[in-house]
């Protein structure tokens, strides 16, 4: 079995909806589907976003599964302006390296290092700070603490985001934490009503970073699907 773990609902979304077979139900804060992904059998979590919920529940899914491999994904940040919304990246400061031949097999995507923050990194001149510091081209934030836990378990390991907002994009941080419950993993409309009401100028730079998931998320799903058909049978 893989697993396939993902920050929130919406980046699992239509990798669902090609799974068939669905087992549906929670560990604690883990939500957890095993499926059939392609004639495959799979077990698709949500994680949860940020680093601290991320591990925590990593270490709920070695708790009751065994997976053979481990693959993180999700959308990400660009930190350089050649990385358009829409690219798949995949890190190369995280991946296992007895993936790398099965990657080879894949098209359409690029490597890049990731850098995982504790915050949404939301302007131009915050991702040019952490391009610098860190040398690495991605921003996410759960890659770091989800690698470090899955690693300990001796499994390949592959770390890989759509990029969801590009360099030059200001993303309306304010909007983003007031319409997402983080601690619960849960839409809060009515509190994101309420402070664009009182922040009408994050309307108009929500409604462009709304407009660029569908396609990330729809390469996001093309590619995963590809990578399962290239993986090891036996995994």
């Amino acid at each position: 079995m893989i697993c396939y773990a993902f920050p929130l609902a919406h980046e699992a979304s239509h990798v669902l909806k090609e799974c068939t077979q669905k087992d549906d139900f929670s560990i604690g804060h883990l939500h957890c589907v095993v499926a059939n992904f392609h004639n495959r059998p799979v077990l698709i979590a949500r994680i949860g976003m940020g680093q601290d919920i991320a591990a925590e529940n990593t270490r709920t899914i070695f708790q009751y599964f065994r997976p053979k491999a481990f693959v993180l994904s999700g959308y990400g940040g660009a930190l350089v302006p050649p990385l358009k919304v829409g690219q798949i990246v995949i890190s190369n400061n995280f991946t296992s390296e007895e993936l790398l031949p099965f990657l080879r097999l894949i098209s359409g995507f690029d490597f890049a290092g990731f850098c995982t923050t504790n915050e949404l990194v939301g302007t131009p001149e915050k991702r040019d700070w952490y391009a610098r510091s860190t040398q690495h081209q991605v921003a996410d934030m759960e890659t770091a603490a989800v690698a470090e836990i899955v690693k300990e378990r001796h499994i390949p390991f592959l770390a890989l985001r759509v990029i969801s907002d590009e360099h030059a994009q200001v993303l309306p941080t304010g909007a983003l934490t007031a319409g997402f419950d983080s601690a619960r993993d849960k839409a809060t409309p009515l509190r994101l009503l309420g402070y664009l009401a009182a922040h009408p100028k994050e309307v108009t730079p929500l409604r462009k970073f709304i407009a660029g998931l569908s396609l990330a998320r729809k390469r996001l799903t093309t590619f995963l699907r590809n990578l399962n058909d290239e993986l090891p049978a036996g995994w």
